[in-house]
């Protein structure tokens, strides 16, 4: 060894710390050279002329997908009615909403929910209306250049089953019933946040969505959740033996994603009852075929297909109560039980998994059920005139906006 060689050490700390370093260098130019590529796609997608996060002192919907379109349909359809010109911006390149031809709509693809976030992050707007919960809690952020952010509740389910904080940082809610309203003004002073506007507004997808009872027959329709908040892992069998031991016609449809999800348990289901007459196994993506061919059905009681069967299909429904793990959903902060308890009085009723012994029992005496319009305004403000009302609270709530 010549006495210019230097011999050079890193103790096994010192290396710890330098990889760390250097690990979170290269984090830190991967998240920047993504932040880049957002805005560099804010210039070129869709018009590729158009800042799409700059629509000041506008009304701007935004959807996150097609399925959301009907939601939204009947309040913009009224808006133009009104002569009133909005935005309309969505997450998917296949939403109907975005071909909509109107001198009053200006509609704009984000991109991917991603990317249509980052540019919501950013909106300049007088007013934004979305069916979006949790804003300001995850990804989503309120713009410091958005007024005022306005919800609406896209479904006429109770809010328990919704991520926790769903609605606590908009301004504004409009409510399909009395028990959404409730619920949130206790969860504003429970939580002491900022009082919004909350409106009696009601479901606008089923000013869009008409039944068809003309293959109506004699069948229950068993139409349980997947995952965690369904009654079917622990009882779906047994449910299934009693109804048809009964002597009821069954049609089998869970939820699309149980085939996925639940995929052990589903295939059980098919090996054990797939040659009995007396059930219909249903993989079909839409459920309409289903529903009028049932005369009741029996689904969780978490469920928003249970408000659908009964308002729109006027038939009855008996829904399964079952302990499931609320944590980190607003049920787990409610002291009260979902409004669907209360519905299931009017238009069924309510089995605990303890007693779906008398499943068959309770289908018979359930099928007797005559449901009303009287008992439909009971449980939902303005049934299939919501988008009307929802156009009109809309430009009430925007022109008061300074």
């Amino acid at each position: 060894m010549t006495a210019n060689t230097t011999l050079l050490y890193i103790d096994p700390g010192t290396g710890s710390l330098l990889i760390s370093a250097l690990f979170g260098i290269v984090v830190t130019v991967l998240y920047s050279l993504k932040g880049v590529f957002y805005k560099i796609s804010l210039l070129i997608s869709a018009t590729g002329k158009k800042n799409l996060s700059d629509f000041s002192g506008k009304i701007v919907f935004f959807s996150e997908g097609k399925a959301y379109w009907r939601v939204y349909k009947p309040v913009i359809e009224e808006l133009i009615n009104k002569g009133q010109k909005i935005i309309y911006l969505s997450a998917d390149k296949d939403d109907e909403g975005l071909s909509i031809s109107s001198e009053y709509v200006e509609t704009h693809y984000l991109g991917k929910i991603k990317q249509a976030i980052f540019i919501l992050n950013r909106l300049r707007a007088k007013m934004c209306v979305m069916s979006t919960p949790q804003l300001d809690v995850i990804s989503l952020k309120r713009s410091k250049h958005v007024e005022h952010y306005c919800h609406i509740i896209h479904s006429p389910t109770d809010i328990h089953a919704y991520k926790k904080f769903a609605f606590d940082f908009y301004d504004s809610v409009l409510c399909s019933s009395s028990s959404q309203i409730s619920n949130l003004k206790y969860l504003e002073n429970e939580r002491h946040t900022k009082p919004k506007q909350i409106f009696q507004t009601g479901c606008t997808y089923y000013d869009v969505f008409r039944s068809n009872n003309e293959d109506r027959d004699n069948y229950i329709l068993l139409a349980p959740t997947w995952g965690d908040r369904t009654f079917f892992k622990s009882c779906g069998k047994e449910i299934l033996n009693n109804l048809l031991k009964g002597g009821h016609k069954v049609i089998f449809r869970p939820h699309p994603q149980s085939w996925i999800s639940d995929k052990e348990l589903m295939d059980d289901i098919i090996s054990t009852y797939s040659s009995n007459s007396n059930l219909i196994i249903d993989k079909e993506t839409r459920g309409e075929k289903s529903i009028n061919k049932s005369k009741l059905l029996i689904c969780d009681i978490t469920s928003g297909m249970l408000f659908d069967m009964a308002f729109v299909y006027k038939k009855p429904v008996v829904a399964i109560k079952f302990d499931w793990a609320d944590g980190g959903y607003e049920a787990s902060d409610l002291i009260n039980d979902t409004t669907a308890i209360n519905l299931l009085k009017d238009v069924g009723d309510v089995l605990n998994v303890a007693d779906v012994k008398d499943i068959s029992e309770t289908v018979v005496k359930s099928s007797a059920k005559i449901i009303t319009q009287e008992i439909i305004g009971k449980h939902i403000f303005n049934f299939q005139k919501a988008g009307k009302v929802a156009a009109e609270q809309i430009l009430s709530i925007f022109k008061t906006i300074k």
